[in-house]
């Protein structure tokens, strides 16, 4: 009787602990569908903003307007936005949160939704003479210092005014952005296409290089 009751106790605690397991699975799975879709709707907020930027661009050149201030007020707003997202989906991947497909092809789309506004804030800047900042920094996942490269470029952006674009640079999709800049090695940096750091680099050399002192 005895050890029928221990025999029962066994295959219950067994049917528990794979209930448990599944509700576990279950639940993760559906934190990385909700995680998924709050990105993906903050990446489709940025390409309205994009589109917004667009279309005000061809509406200025057709009919006129103040160009370079439109623009730029519209810009501005793009820069924070692109860059909440990508803290987003780096710190997703520094806990392991959530992989696989749908995180490959959401960074994709983040990484080229980068590229386009560079371009746009590289054509408007050459356009009106404009002293913004533009910087490129290029990063290896879960890399020591490349994690302590983007603390110093953190504390530039909460003191100057200055838009950046973090890569990690053995993605696929921008290896021609790669390409163009030479990337060897990370962390590299790239301060208004002419001054580039390859290394961890310090604020006061970063300051240095920009545009704007303040």
């Amino acid at each position: 009787m005895v050890k029928k009751n221990l025999i029962k106790a066994f295959f219950v605690s067994i049917s528990i602990g794979i209930l448990i397991f599944s509700l576990g699975l279950f639940l993760g799975y559906g934190l990385d569908l909700l995680r998924v879709k709050d990105a993906s709707l903050s990446i489709s907020e940025v390409e309205l903003q994009t589109l917004d930027y667009l279309t005000s661009q061809e509406f200025i050149e057709t009919f006129g307007g103040d160009y370079c201030d439109i623009l730029d007020s519209r810009l501005d707003k793009l820069s924070p936005e692109l860059r909440n997202i990508g803290q987003t989906l780096t710190d997703y991947e520094k806990k392991n949160i959530f992989s696989g497909q749908d995180y490959l092809l959401l960074k994709s789309k983040y990484f080229l939704l980068e590229i386009r506004a560079y371009t746009l804030f590289t054509k408007l800047k050459r356009k009106c003479s404009l002293d913004n900042d533009l910087i490129l920094f290029f990063y290896d996942q879960k890399h020591d210092e490349s994690q302590r490269q983007g603390y110093v470029i953190d504390d530039i952006v909460r003191s100057h005014k200055v838009h950046v674009f973090s890569f990690d640079r053995n993605f696929e999709v921008i290896s021609f952005l790669v390409d163009r800049y030479n990337i060897q090695t990370a962390p590299t940096t790239i301060i208004n296409e002419n001054k580039k750091f390859e290394g961890f680099v310090g604020v006061g050399e970063i300051r240095g290089s920009l545009s704007s002192k303040s």
